[in-house]
């Protein structure tokens, strides 16, 4: 194995005999599309179909391959070297290189794609870690899988498994050689596994898969319940593999985001609960990297959303444990980036806001499951029961935004309007909070 690539060394991240730690960012809602990132209802697949019924299949794959082109380009790559970053991680969609229609068939797009982001992370010596956001029928219940329906089907078909170890292997093929890619996250955030051997012998797979073509790259395995639980990691095969947790406490605790918790006993809260999930690294003796972890951004008490940020950056650099932050650009939600609001893509989010956010949806789908449970036979639904059945609740709300809010909306641009839109995320269309960079480049070089 050349020193030249990134290795594993009992706990630690090793290059050229020497340990390095890797602070960066998620890259955003670039290569699969995350609703509330992009203040637009439905899920990626969604989003798309919309599009394409409003324009056709011609002007429809224009959008999308602008979007991809301008979202990201050199610009951006020259402030995060300045922001101090090493890593950026990068989600993508299973659709960018799978056509449903010809499941073990590969587009070309993806791999264009991926070569013109590791070309720039190569000018700019920033390790790539690409991460597989959503598989064929979801490894979730939720949007950011790309699933429809609140069933994370994966995990009861064998054939979308061996379909992704396929894939796995189709791009360690391609990228075996490249010095500035740190590994492959498998799958990002699985949940609602319907057996407790799938996941290790899912990794197993895809971890021979990868190796057929790549013995040189780390692989990253993620946990349970969002990556979050490792319980269900029964063993580890392969010698360069690494583990890879996300941390939103918040989101679990709500109360620990606001503004009237004493910072230091939520300081206190936030060190136990680090503590706890990152002792996979002593139990599995493989080293750690905190794949996401982030906040939603007040844009009126950015004060706020610093020191949050600063006390979690703090706590990873205290424990040695490697990090990426969720995220870079977004459309004002959690990116550290973001479009002008007189931009065009703004001016579009503020029309869809008048009636959808992320947070009316979840209202909805709780609605919906009240209402459920007000019948004798599910008043003893168990919270479990609830939280699960949420996921099922937003998968019907899906038809009626696509249906009721996106496509009509469309309906009043022409094709050369919408062409446009996707300029609002070029860096230079683009501001950012002065206050989070600055936090980057204290944390980045400590």
């Amino acid at each position: 194995m050349s020193s030249k690539f990134v290795t594993v060394s009992q706990t630690q991240f090793i290059k050229n005999g020497e340990p390095i730690q890797f602070r960066g960012v998620g890259i955003g809602s670039w290569l699969n599309l995350e609703h509330f990132m992009l203040g637009i209802p439905t899920p990626d697949n969604q989003i798309r179909a919309a599009v394409m019924n409003q324009f056709g299949e011609e002007t429809s794959h224009q959008f999308f391959d602008t979007f991809i082109k301008k979202f990201v380009t050199e610009t951006d790559f020259e402030f995060l070297k300045e922001c101090g970053v090493n890593v950026v991680r990068v989600p993508f969609n299973y659709r960018l290189f799978i056509n449903d229609e010809d499941p073990y068939g590969y587009k070309s797009g993806g791999i264009e794609y991926f070569d013109y982001l590791m070309d720039l992370c190569e000018k700019y010596q920033i390790y790539l870690l690409p991460v597989l956001h959503t598989v064929p029928g979801g490894q979730n219940p939720d949007w950011h899988s790309d699933n429809n329906t609140g069933i994370p089907q994966f995990w009861h078909y064998k054939v979308f498994r061996d379909q992704i170890a396929f894939l796995w292997n189709y791009i360690a093929r391609h990228y075996a050689d490249r010095e500035y890619l740190l590994g492959y996250d498998i799958l990002n955030e699985p949940y609602l596994i319907n057996a407790p051997d799938i996941l290790t012998e899912f990794y197993r797979d895809v971890t021979k898969a990868i190796r057929l073509k790549d013995q040189n790259h780390i692989i990253f395995l993620e946990g349970d319940h969002f990556a979050m639980q490792f319980d269900c990691i029964h063993e580890i095969y392969d010698e360069n593999t690494a583990l890879t947790f996300h941390y939103y406490p918040a989101v679990w605790e709500p109360e620990l985001s606001g503004t009237a918790y004493d910072r230091n006993v939520r300081y206190a809260k936030l060190k136990e609960i680090l503590n706890h999930i990152s002792s996979i690294r002593e139990k599995f003796g493989r080293p750690v990297l905190c794949g996401e972890a982030g906040y939603d951004i007040d844009k009126n008490n950015i004060a706020h959303t610093k020191a949050l940020l600063e006390d979690t950056l703090e706590l990873f650099n205290q424990a040695d444990i490697s990090w990426t932050l969720w995220s870079y650009k977004d459309a004002r939600f959690m990116g550290m980036v973001y479009p002008k609001s007189s931009s065009s893509w703004m001016k579009f989010v503020e029309k869809i806001h008048k009636n959808w956010t992320h947070y009316k949806e979840m209202e909805q789908a709780d609605a919906i499951m009240e209402y459920i449970s007000g019948f004798p036979e599910f008043q003893n639904a168990s919270k479990e029961l609830r939280y699960h059945m949420q996921f099922r609740q937003r998968g019907i709300l899906y038809r009626f935004q696509s249906e009721c809010i996106l496509e009509p909306l469309l309906k009043e641009y022409t094709s050369e309007e919408l062409l446009r839109l996707p300029d609002s995320f070029l860096f230079e269309n683009c501001e950012h909070y002065p206050e989070y960079a600055d936090l980057l480049k204290r944390m980045t070089r400590l």
